[in-house]
């Protein structure tokens, strides 16, 4: 008699034990799961910040510093002219200047471009150079240029009125880290060069620069 009821009170036990045991178990589970959720969330939030970081730093250092540009002087050599027509050649001397304490900026593609009084455009390459940080060059630039002054308007007192443009491909350089290129579009207007002369009326034109 004894021996049933003990078994019977095993088996009881055994009933009422076994949920406990699984609600445990799911327990356990549950909270391993959690565990890693918030070892993953917090990886992805690290992660997050040393981007944001990296990214500002980038922008800060980096990316809004333009490069600065001026027109030192430019000289016009003419080779034929008359009263409405110019063919002569006209060489730009510009100083550029990179105001960023670490980055480099790479200047690629660079194309110069020349308007007359009727707006049309004479072109002239630019080699490929390098601006190191809180540094300064000067590059000359040489364009061809045949300038025709229609309905009776003469060239003026041996001057011509033209507006300068220049546009590139530029990237940043830190250490071994390179920009992807950006373009980059450079004004400078409103220039009057005396023709035979290698000094113009303009005192250093501060040149425009947009990227």
């Amino acid at each position: 008699m004894r021996s049933t009821t003990t078994q019977e009170e095993e088996a009881s036990s055994s009933i009422v034990e076994a949920p406990k045991r699984s609600f445990y178990r799911q327990r356990h589970e549950t909270t391993k799961r959690t565990r890693i959720i918030r070892i993953i969330g917090r990886s992805l939030l690290c992660v997050i910040i040393f981007l944001s970081v990296a990214i500002i730093t980038c922008w800060l250092v980096v990316f809004p510093r333009t490069p600065r540009l001026m027109v030192e002087t430019s000289k016009v050599t003419a080779h034929g002219s008359t009263n409405r027509k110019l063919n002569a050649t006209i060489v730009f001397y510009i100083k550029s200047y990179n105001p960023n304490k670490k980055a480099s900026i790479y200047m690629d593609s660079m194309k110069m471009i020349v308007k007359d009084y009727m707006g049309l455009p004479f072109h002239s390459a630019i080699p490929t150079f390098t601006l190191m940080p809180r540094n300064e060059t000067v590059f000359n630039s040489t364009v061809r240029v045949n300038l025709i002054y229609p309905f009776g308007r003469p060239v003026h007192s041996d001057w011509i009125h033209l507006e300068l443009r220049f546009s590139a491909k530029v990237s940043y350089i830190v250490n071994r880290w390179k920009s992807k290129p950006r373009l980059l579009e450079i004004y400078c207007d409103h220039l009057w060069l005396k023709i035979n002369d290698s000094t113009p009326n303009f005192d250093r034109t501060k040149c425009k620069v947009d990227i």
